[in-house]
């Protein structure tokens, strides 16, 4: 019985991942953070929803070295993760300014919040004050780059994201990186990259 399991599992795996016409075809990429050029620095921002309704959000500044310049999380309370992930866009962008920093890209893992962000609000909903907040702080005098990247260069900003749950309500600034991260920030220092199959 366990034998037919196992056969089962690896037979739908095989079919879940094999191409199924050239508009489904998908190559493997090694994904990896990358620091930025002197004199930018990066921004990485996260935002987590749990089946529980508990939401937060997380987030850290590094300069052109990877070298640590702040981070964040924030315990949100109840929301929607797009409310989250904008929350922690939000902080980010605004501690960012707070250091001094006027040369920054931003990552985020969510094509959906990197549209809201950048594009024309057509209709007002109740994410509007939030979103209009985080474009006013883009408007501000610096240069600033938004992009979108996979999950895989964004570890350690999920990771301040659901540390922020054992936190309580509120934001909570990390002047120096909290206990659990430092393997993450390794692994992004020194380049190391994951797999993942990308549309080519």
């Amino acid at each position: 019985m366990l034998s037919e399991v196992k056969i089962k599992a690896t037979e739908f795996q095989r079919i879940s991942t094999t191409p199924m016409g050239m508009n489904n075809r998908r190559v493997a990429k090694w994904i990896c953070w990358s620091p930025p050029f002197w004199p930018w620095c990066k921004l990485n921002t996260d935002g987590a929803a749990k089946k529980t309704g508990e939401a937060s959000a997380g987030g850290l500044l590094r300069d052109h070295n990877g070298a640590w310049v702040a981070g964040f999380g924030m315990n949100i309370g109840s929301c929607s993760v797009t409310v989250a992930e904008l929350w922690g866009l939000y902080q980010g962008l605004n501690i960012s300014w707070q250091n001094g920093i006027r040369w920054l890209q931003v990552e985020v893992d969510s094509i959906c919040i990197l549209r809201l962000v950048t594009t024309p609000m057509i209709t007002t909903n109740e994410l509007s004050p939030l979103i209009k907040s985080i474009k006013d702080l883009i408007s501000r005098s610096w240069c600033i780059t938004i992009n979108h990247v996979y999950r895989e260069a964004n570890f350690a900003a999920d990771f301040l994201a659901n540390h922020a749950l054992s936190f309580p309500l509120g934001l909570h600034l990390f002047p120096n990186p909290p206990p659990g991260i430092i393997a993450y920030l390794q692994h992004d220092m020194y380049g190391v990259a994951y797999p993942r199959f990308v549309c080519p």
